[in-house]
């Protein structure tokens, strides 16, 4: 796999930018990988999943073949996300309507997992890809009812859904959430109608090392002049109403105690010895 088609990926989630990467590590014959993860950090900062990817695999030191090394990440990443799957169930606890936005695979699955749980789905596209769409077009086909609106959908959508469902793209130490454009105007909206916001994530995707005066760091994806056009926007902990994660549910305050307590974030700790213990 070529390094400059993964930079150049404007299109594919985090999470599948994160298998390329791991994908093109195990394949790269070089010794100046770092340099290229340096790239992708930088390239795709903000994403919590592609940090995190990109640190481990720094720390290969070839005592193990790099399959087996990057092979234990994949592993816990996908256990990871299915356990956090798994514990969505607990917001489902009566019969509701759910909105979300654009395309996370997290959410696919919780909807999809709970569909009996579910009366209607509302999707806000989030540009430029329509993800949006291929969302649309994948809970249909289980059956579910399911509505997409534009990207200014805000009041009907607040009038008309019971919770708001997000996947995320990083997760701060702070519990603020950076997630696909559209995301914080629609927390305020369900805010203001009094209705929860909820977040699937992962310990993979919360960072020790970015805070909010960093969000200019974001890529800006367009060479016009005068304008921007970032994919993410951020979101206060205080418009969350809570994460799940792969060990249950937590209020955004308390993620601080996940890094000192759990992950270690990228140190040779706790959170290295669990990916290599499986």
């Amino acid at each position: 796999m070529n390094p400059e088609e993964i930079l150049d990926d404007e299109i594919s989630s985090a999470t599948v930018i994160a298998d390329n990467i791991i994908k093109w590590f195990i394949e790269y014959k070089g010794n100046d990988y770092d340099l290229y993860l340096n790239k992708f950090r930088e390239n795709y900062y903000g994403m919590g999943i592609i940090e995190y990817t990109c640190n481990y695999l720094s720390g290969y030191n070839g005592k193990i073949s790099k399959i087996e090394y990057a092979g234990k990440l994949y592993d816990l990443i996908k256990k990871d996300t299915d356990s956090s799957v798994r514990f969505s169930a607990q917001i489902f606890n009566r019969k509701v309507s759910v909105a979300t936005i654009s395309y996370s695979s997290m959410v696919r699955d919780a909807i999809i997992n709970n569909m009996d749980k579910i009366k209607q789905v509302y999707i806000m596209e989030s540009g430029p890809a329509f993800e949006g769409l291929s969302l649309y077009d994948n809970l249909s086909s289980h059956g579910i009812k399911t509505i997409i609106t534009t990207d200014y959908s805000y009041y009907e959508i607040g009038k008309s859904a019971d919770i708001l469902l997000l996947g995320s793209d990083l997760v701060t130490v702070n519990g603020d959430l950076v997630h696909k454009n559209g995301t914080f105007p629609l927390a305020l909206t369900m805010n203001y109608f009094n209705k929860p916001v909820y977040s699937l994530t992962t310990s993979e995707k919360i960072s020790n090392n970015f805070n909010e005066v960093d969000f200019h760091r974001i890529k800006n994806h367009t060479k016009i002049k005068g304008f921007i056009n970032r994919f993410f926007d951020y979101t206060y902990g205080t418009l969350i109403t809570g994460y799940i994660y792969e060990y249950g549910f937590i209020r955004p305050m308390m993620v601080l105690l996940i890094i000192i307590t759990v992950m270690k974030v990228l140190s040779p700790g706790v959170r290295f010895m669990r990916i290599m213990q499986g």
